[in-house]
């Protein structure tokens, strides 16, 4: 692989992985950023395999072994990373295919099953090893958002454009009704199980915002984040490793952090020049101990 001024993807990733850097905490970060903003090639590869807009990607759990990705081909495409990285390998294309755009993809915990959800109104559930449909869960309208409970792969969570977030369990009837956590006028954009305490929810909501939920008491949040600016279209909204921050993305404000019991923003992200439009994005946090935040 080619590197660019002596820093390219083996010599910056390599140097930073296996050298143990000591001293100072601000000394070594200030270093590390200075080292990693000369790379200018570092982590970038083309992986061409979609036929249109990509809008939904998910690393697999425990490394980030396997990446799968879905958009506007209405395709479930699994790529091995390491292979996709420094080798021309294409990606697997699971067999259930959707009937339009795909705008959510999730892994269990096992990274054996994929769910995918988008615009034909139900989630999809794959066979990661032998390719194949396992389910389809119908749904009334598009599906924006899935989440899997981290104490059990059988259940997952999913937020509508109907207004609504639906607990499902794999092991009943796919035609059967569902758990129904929330139900708005307005469209639910995200949702997310605590990862430490699953019994709680996080969603983000079109008109009423980002708010907590428990799923022993449905139909009413527990929390609804903002304070007095409650009422804020709300259009992703992850928790951290630990299950004590929120972090969320507004329309046309920046993004925000939230401590998990607290309404009030613990900081806002903003920045002379920062937009964030109309269109539906998505959030997470980032680093080994969560001290970044990343949007698309």
């Amino acid at each position: 692989m080619k590197e660019l001024k002596g820093c390219g993807m083996r010599s910056s990733v390599g140097f930073l992985s296996r050298r143990e850097l000591t001293g100072q905490p601000l000394m070594k970060e200030e270093f590390q950023r200075r080292r990693l903003a000369g790379c200018t090639s570092l982590y970038k590869k083309d992986m061409l395999g979609h036929f249109g807009c990509v809008n939904a990607i998910e690393f697999s759990n425990n490394g980030g072994e396997w990446l799968v990705s879905g958009g506007d081909d209405r395709r479930v495409l699994l790529w091995h990373m390491e292979k996709a990285i420094h080798a021309r390998s294409k990606p697997v294309k699971l067999k259930g295919e959707h009937l339009s755009n795909i705008f959510c993809l999730a892994f269990d915990s096992t990274n054996k099953k994929v769910f995918s959800g988008g615009n034909d109104e139900q989630v999809i559930l794959h066979d990661v090893e032998r390719r194949e449909t396992l389910n389809v869960f119908l749904h009334i309208d598009a599906v924006y958002s899935l989440s899997v409970s981290p104490v059990n792969d059988n259940v997952f969570a999913s937020s509508s454009d109907d207004g609504r977030v639906l607990i499902w369990d794999t092991r009943e009837p796919p035609h059967g009704e569902p758990f129904c956590l929330a139900s708005y006028p307005s469209a639910f954009h995200s949702v997310m199980f605590n990862p430490v305490e699953p019994r709680l929810l996080a969603t983000a909501n079109s008109k009423e915002g980002v708010g907590l939920w428990d799923i022993r008491k449905p139909r009413s949040s527990l929390l609804r984040y903002g304070g007095s600016m409650s009422l804020q279209s709300a259009m992703s909204v992850r928790f951290n490793s630990t299950g004590t921050q929120l972090l969320a993305l507004r329309r046309r404000l920046p993004p925000v952090l939230y401590e998990l019991h607290s309404r009030l923003p613990s900081f806002q992200f903003d920045n002379q020049g920062y937009f964030n439009s109309c269109t539906m994005k998505s959030c997470c946090f980032a680093g080994d101990k969560d001290q970044e935040h990343q949007e698309p």
